[in-house]
């Protein structure tokens, strides 16, 4: 049955498909011929689909208040600030309370030198006490300007380091070393090296 169909060009047939694959030579009308040698694109059964509803608002704002905690761990407002199209911080705010007294995520005074309300997620706040303990190691990180982990200038001292492909970021310990410099060799983006 699906065969004579899509010879015929009726139903579920192939015959849009087959037009679509054609070269335009075989397209071309044969001399002494009035009709040319593909099917109509239009072939087959066609049905109009609408778009599906989009998502509450609040599901939304909840999906991205979580995206910032599983990015950063810890979420605050001077940090969300630089986020592209970010929503406004009372609105996420809200949804970090709600998450907060849920038991998901942890508020209080995480990160000094930045005053308001700041939020993190329990593995997070562990990985940073560990930190905190930990003697500093003189392990030096080079960031590629253009990863999320650039702050440089938002939550670090210094001055702020744009997102531009060549430009890298160095920091010893968490700390900036110095002005972003122009790439040497085409390594890796994140290259990790230690002190000398």
């Amino acid at each position: 049955m699906r065969a004579r169909l899509g010879r015929s060009g009726d139903g579920d047939g192939f015959a849009g498909l087959r037009s679509l694959l054609h070269s335009d030579k075989r397209r071309r009308q044969r001399r002494g011929r009035g009709r040319p040698l593909h099917t109509p694109i239009g072939t087959g059964r066609w049905a109009l689909l609408e778009a599906p509803a989009p998502p509450p608002a609040d599901e939304v704002l909840e999906a991205r208040a979580r995206q910032y905690v599983r990015r950063y761990g810890v979420v605050f407002r001077d940090l969300i600030a630089r986020e592209p199209e970010a929503p406004p911080w009372r609105d996420l705010l809200r949804v970090y309370r709600r998450l907060e007294m849920r038991g998901e995520l942890r508020g209080g005074r995480i990160v000094g030198a930045f005053v308001g309300e700041q939020f993190a997620a329990p593995e997070a706040l562990e990985a940073l006490r560990a930190i905190r303990r930990a003697a500093p190691s003189g392990q030096t990180v080079r960031l590629s300007a253009c990863d999320p982990l650039n702050l440089t200038g938002i939550i670090t001292p210094g001055t702020r380091v744009p997102a531009m492909l060549g430009k890298w970021v160095s920091y010893r310990d968490g700390v900036p070393l110095a002005e972003a410099g122009e790439a040497e060799a085409p390594e890796r983006a994140v290259s990790l090296a230690s002190p000398s």
